[in-house]
């Protein structure tokens, strides 16, 4: 499924319940947290690695994130086209600037 089919997918399916476009950023806000939180338990405080809890996490963000988006219109597919457009002409000099240090921190950090 396309970003565009999501977004109208959401957007029909939340279109009897949706919140005020100020709910949708605190909801998103409150999901990061969560996702944060299940981040920190893992990498802080040691504990288990949980791949379906992490996802059900990244999915609860997403989904609030598309409701974002879908209650201030803007339509995904192509501003994330144009984003990796702009990352394709900086990659190279974000290699050369943080490639080596980015490579050592992951050894050490992950």
């Amino acid at each position: 499924m396309k970003l565009n089919e999501i977004q109208k997918f959401c957007r029909q399916l939340l279109a009897k319940v949706s919140y005020p476009r100020i709910g949708t950023i605190i909801g998103l806000q409150e999901e990061l947290g969560k996702l944060a939180e299940e981040v920190m338990n893992i990498e802080i405080y040691g504990k288990p690695f949980d791949k379906n809890k992490l996802e059900k996490k990244c999915s609860e963000v997403f989904f609030s994130f598309i409701d974002l988006c879908n209650s201030y219109d803007v339509e995904l597919d192509q501003i994330s086209i144009d984003r990796v457009n702009e990352i394709k002409k900086k990659i190279n000099q974000w290699e050369i600037e943080h490639g080596s240090i980015l490579q050592d921190k992951r050894k050490k950090l992950d």
